[in-house]
């Protein structure tokens, strides 16, 4: 009996300590998956809900890094701005923010001096062979790379092709087809081109994108501020151009009484047959739900000489700040710029990646005729306007553009006003 008692509190012991020990495992095992580094985002650059989707993803794909997502850019462009650049300045902001813009506001942000240097983390993953040169040297300050270029956005033209059918009309490849199109849409009743320039800021890019169309690569060192506005001849040619759509009846009238949203509805009702827009207007014109079929087409050129296809650029580029885990926010990029991540993006929420990519053939047709144009012209693609004039600059820009669409001034004095106001600035800056 005493030697069975033994060995039955031997086998217990045994079986206790076997017991102790998984509970140990499974308790260290949390422990350990607990143990995270987190990573502070305000935004992955894109709207509310996918950054949601984003940030689900890929914390349940990591046990070893977490993001930590607070939605606090809520205020205007110019209030997230500076919100961020103070808390970089006290090392109490984000330690991976998307949705940056280039240019004077990338520059910004760098001169606090709490952007990190991503020179080497571009060599080391093979990121500097994936961004395009005209990319890449947007989010290059004297000769250091600063962002990440997440998506690239190209604008064209969106259109009824319920009423091209009606009308017999092929989409133009020329600017003097485009102008007989125009001329026949507007025979018809309707308006060519949708123009709502209330609150200001398309007022820039829609003259940006003729000064474009004219100009090329020259009307990026008038913006750079190298060649004066009023010396760009080919400028001048895009200004009459633009202003044509107003003087000969082809924009909906009173363009400076409605807003941008108010003109987009004129199309969606089926007045106005044609919308300047990004690869952004893809979702919100499914939203809207139409009762006719959108198409696509860039903008012929004004010139054809021109070196620039279309206007557009870089819509929003990651930044790490200096303060945070550099392995863990490498981590984050790593699978922010993956071509499973990017394809996602352009299926779920029509965004085009900055990188090249398959696209994949299954997606919307309007997505994928999108996306495969912009991947083949993004040699081709112009900056946007801010990327090289101040922010002040271009707000100034809004406001005289608005006076020339108002009669008040002609192209030539638009381009003598950009002159004195973007001298007036670098003077002063």
């Amino acid at each position: 009996m005493t030697v069975n008692r033994n060995c039955y509190w031997v086998k217990n012991l045994a079986l206790f300590m076997l017991l102790a020990f998984l509970l140990g495992a499974l308790s260290f095992g949390a422990v350990v998956a607990q143990d995270a580094t987190d990573v502070l985002v305000w935004s992955l650059g894109y709207s509310g809900d996918y950054n949601d989707t984003l940030v689900e993803r890929f914390n349940e794909a990591n046990d070893d890094v977490n993001i930590v997502y607070e939605d606090v850019l809520t205020g205007t462009f110019t209030e997230n701005n500076q919100k961020v650049r103070i808390a970089l300045e006290n090392e109490a902001g984000p330690h991976v923010l998307g949705g940056v813009d280039v240019g004077a506001n990338l520059q910004a942000l760098v001169s606090t001096g709490q952007v990190l240097d991503l020179t080497e983390y571009y060599r080391a993953s093979g990121l500097i062979d994936r961004i395009p040169p005209n990319l890449l040297s947007q989010v290059t300050i004297e000769g250091r790379i600063y962002a990440i270029p997440q998506n690239m956005e190209s604008v064209g033209v969106f259109y009824n092709k319920d009423v091209f059918a009606e009308l017999d009309l092929d989409v133009p490849t020329e600017w003097a087809e485009y102008i007989e199109v125009l001329e026949a849409v507007k025979d018809a009743g309707y308006y060519g081109y949708t123009m709502g320039l209330a609150g200001g800021w398309p007022s820039a890019l829609m003259a940006s994108m003729f000064m474009y169309s004219s100009a090329g690569s020259e009307y990026i060192d008038v913006l750079s501020g190298t060649q004066p506005w009023t010396d760009c001849d080919n400028c001048l040619d895009g200004l009459n151009a633009f202003y044509g759509m107003v003087a000969n009846g082809y924009a909906n009238p009173e363009p400076l009484g409605i807003d941008y949203d108010q003109s987009l509805d004129l199309f969606y009702q089926g007045i106005n047959v044609m919308v300047l827009n990004g690869p952004w207007f893809i979702d919100a014109s499914a939203s809207a739900e139409p009762d006719f079929e959108i198409g696509f087409f860039y903008l012929p050129a004004v010139n054809p000489n021109t070196d620039i296809k279309t206007l557009g650029g870089i819509g929003g580029s990651l930044i790490v700040a200096e303060y945070a885990d550099v392995d863990a926010a490498f981590k984050l990029l790593d699978w922010l710029t993956t071509e499973e991540i990017a394809v996602q993006a352009l299926r779920e929420v029509s965004v085009q990646p900055a990188f090249s990519i398959d696209v994949p053939d299954d997606i919307a047709p309007l997505t994928y005729q999108i996306a495969s144009e912009t991947a083949a012209n993004v040699d081709k693609i112009g900056f946007w306007p801010v990327t090289y004039l101040p922010p002040k600059v271009f707000g100034d820009m809004n406001q005289i553009v608005q006076g020339m669409i108002g009669g008040m001034l002609t192209p030539e004095e638009l381009l003598s006003e950009m002159q004195e106001t973007h001298s007036d600035y670098l003077a002063e800056n």
